[in-house]
């Protein structure tokens, strides 16, 4: 069980206690407010001492934008959207460019304050000037205005005058910068343009030169261009070619259907659209159809035979002659025309293929002519564009502004902003109540020693039984209290009486079956022998007590009785006395004595009659305490722990530390820890109701 009761403590040990820090600082309240007065106190004529500082701002505007003084493209331009531009401007503002021009214009080598102590005399002006630049760079401040693009430049000095002027000349000097990397820049720009207006005009003029001479070289100049003259007649030609082609499929159609119909009657070629709309062909049916209405009249009034009838029917077959033969004429006329018409194509066609021939042998020509006029195209294309540039370049340079605009100058201060005496000091007073209040938290953080009850729960996780007060004595001859001492005065020792009755309430309350209860400590001198005294005293007001002093190395309850010299527990276990008969009767309860030592501790406490006596014990006493010795003495209290049914663990207060008292607790983890007894508690660590409000009494060292 004893075992729940250590890792309780372990790891109620891991946990901050704030009370206890807070407790700490209550305690030394003194000692703080003693240490901030005097830390206060010796800072107030240092302080008045400091020299005081000035500080002056001028303010800039850093422009998203330059003005367009004309409709042209400004050659000189900066993006302001650009996450990293105010920054760049920052940079540039601090930059030892900018330094550097400002220490050469206010001479600031020459003045005392910038070149720290260095002698004019005998040190070098780039020794004074490097000394001043490092000044000014750890005095001056850029400080952006928020969500604005407006910058405050600052500067400290000890010199009012010298704080203004120079934050004016940072912002002089950035502002002449500006302007004057902008004239560079068109300046630089400008030449290269008017380079490269040069070199371009000199070659295009060049590239036409070469030209002319090509075409002369190719015999090539004409008014039509390189291939005009080819060109339009090929074009003529294929016109022709086409038209002739055209007329010779048109004839050719007629032709096949006069070869056709004249293999038959060619009064057949009549019904041939061509043939039958012939003038003449048109007249000789005219004539054919007037005939044949007159030899129709004649034949109907005269009769066959007549002679006009046949008169008029020779004339007919006249007609009829002189139709057959024209309609032959006209055919060998449509085969003339298609004859014709076939020469004139083949003409035609051989006359294309041979000027076509000769256009693509011109080809290579015209490629390389139409590379040349390209080029050229493209170099005076290239030549304008710059002369235009150049030309807008320069009109842009005629006026030229800064990216920054001064704001507001800086004024020459009228107070020092440096130091705030009063504010230092009352800095300094805060400051050292901290420190004060850290060291004493620290000491109380560090000290790991049970100071207070509150301490037992909190860092043993053991139930609290009582405290004794720590009673000191008065003057260096008063001899050191024994128990019987405070066992017989107990008005004199009334807060050991009081508090023996409070441990007593607290056992009974805990309503534990323990008969046997060994009262131990961690180690030696933390009194746990008064207090198993106090607590058997307090027992026997209603129960039959025995106290027996097992301590068998330093047995000072036997001692402090003065029955060192009878026997006791151990002439019992090796002698033939009867365990009544060794048994001393004392006032208050009665008391088992150590006895005569004549072998070593270990071999007594493994002694088997020893668990035969403490049974017959328990006959005959209600409760048993026993004395043993310090836990971290040997391994007697271990061997003993398994007589006792239960143990109590006397603290002294503020003697050792909480990891001590759990080692020693983890040592006893096979019995019952009915709780803790601190000790020797002082004045100010007292917490119980019993050590409270007490009369006063003589106080007497333990």
């Amino acid at each position: 069980m004893n075992s729940l009761f250590v890792e309780d403590g372990n790891k109620l040990e891991s946990i901050i206690d704030f009370s206890r820090l807070l407790k700490a600082i209550k305690t030394n309240w003194w000692k703080i407010t003693l240490f901030a007065v005097l830390m206060t106190g010796l800072s107030i004529p240092l302080v008045l001492m400091m020299t005081p500082k000035y500080e002056s701002y001028a303010s800039i505007l850093l422009k998203a934008e330059l003005i367009n003084s004309t409709t042209f493209e400004k050659t000189v331009d900066f993006d302001s959207t650009r996450g990293q531009y105010y920054e760049t401007q920052y940079e540039l503002l601090k930059s030892r460019r900018v330094v550097e021009k400002v220490v050469e214009d206010l001479k600031l080598y020459e003045k005392p304050e910038f070149i720290d102590g260095l002698d004019i005399n005998s040190h070098s002006i780039e020794q004074r000037k490097e000394k001043s630049i490092k000044y000014v760079f750890e005095h001056m401040s850029i400080l952006p205005i928020r969500k604005t693009q407006l910058v405050s430049i600052g500067f400290e000095a000890k010199n009012a005058q010298y704080a203004a002027d120079v934050a004016n000349g940072i912002v002089k000097v950035f502002i002449d910068f500006s302007i004057e990397d902008n004239n560079q820049a068109n300046s630089k720009v400008i030449a290269f343009l008017q380079q490269q207006v040069d070199d371009t005009h000199a070659q295009l003029k060049q590239k036409e030169k070469d030209l002319n001479a090509f075409l002369k070289r190719e015999n090539l100049i004409n008014f039509y261009g390189v291939d005009g003259l080819p060109s339009k007649k090929l074009t003529l030609l294929s016109e022709d070619l086409a038209t002739a082609r055209a007329q010779r499929i048109s004839i050719e159609s007629l032709y096949n259907i006069v070869r056709k119909y004249q293999k038959g009657d060619l009064i057949d070629l009549m019904s041939i659209p061509d043939v039958s709309r012939h003038p003449n062909i048109e007249n000789i049916r005219q004539m054919l159809t007037d005939q044949r209405t007159v030899l129709s009249d004649l034949e109907k009034r005269y009769g066959p035979k007549h002679e006009r009838v046949i008169q008029a029917r020779a004339q007919l077959v006249i007609l009829e002659n002189q139709s057959n033969q024209l309609i032959k004429e006209i055919a060998e006329g449509i085969k003339d025309q298609y004859n014709a018409a076939v020469f004139k194509e083949k003409q035609l066609q051989a006359e294309v293929d041979k000027n076509a021939q000769g256009f693509h042998l011109l080809g290579v020509q015209k490629t390389q002519y139409d590379n040349m006029m390209d080029d050229i195209a493209h170099t005076r294309s290239l030549y304008n564009k710059l002369l235009q540039r150049l030309n807008e370049t320069k009109v842009n340079n005629q006026f030229t502004e800064s990216t920054t605009k001064s704001i507001d100058a800086a004024m020459v201060p009228k107070n020092p902003t440096k130091p705030n005496k009063s504010l230092l000091i009352i800095v300094v007073a805060i400051m050292s109540l901290l420190i004060a209040v850290m060291l004493v938290v620290i000491v109380a953080a560090l000290n790991n020693k049970i100071m207070t009850v509150r301490d037992i729960g909190k860092r043993l996780g053991l139930n609290v039984l009582g405290e004794f007060k720590c009673y000191k004595p008065e003057t260096k001859d008063m001899l050191k209290m024994t128990v019987k001492d405070a066992l017989e005065n107990s008005v004199k020792y009334s807060a050991l009486e009081a508090a023996s009755l409070g441990v007593r309430s607290q056992l009974l309350l805990l309503k534990s079956e323990a008969q046997v209860i060994a009262v131990t400590s961690a180690t030696q001198a933390e009194g746990k022998s008064l207090i198993s005294s106090l607590i058997a005293k307090s027992m026997a007001i209603d129960f039959k007590v025995l106290l027996i002093d097992m301590n068998l190395r330093q047995p000072s309850l036997t001692q402090s009785f003065g029955v060192e010299d009878e026997k006791g527990l151990i002439d019992a276990l090796y002698g033939d006395n009867s365990m009544k008969s060794l048994i001393t009767t004392q006032p208050w309860f009665d008391f088992l004595p150590m006895g005569s030592l004549s072998r070593s501790p270990l071999v007594v406490l493994t002694n088997q009659k020893l668990s035969e006596l403490y049974q017959d014990l328990r006959q005959e006493y209600d409760y048993i305490i026993v004395d043993t010795p310090a836990i971290s003495d040997h391994k007697d209290t271990v061997l003993i722990s398994q007589l006792v049914d239960a143990g109590i663990l006397v603290i002294e207060s503020n003697y050792n530390s909480a990891n001590i008292l759990l080692e020693g607790l983890e040592q006893l983890k096979d019995i019952q820890m009915l709780g803790g007894v601190l000790n020797k508690v002082d004045d100010k660590h007292l917490e119980l109701n019993e050590n409270l409000n007490l009369p006063t009494v003589e106080d007497i060292i333990l």
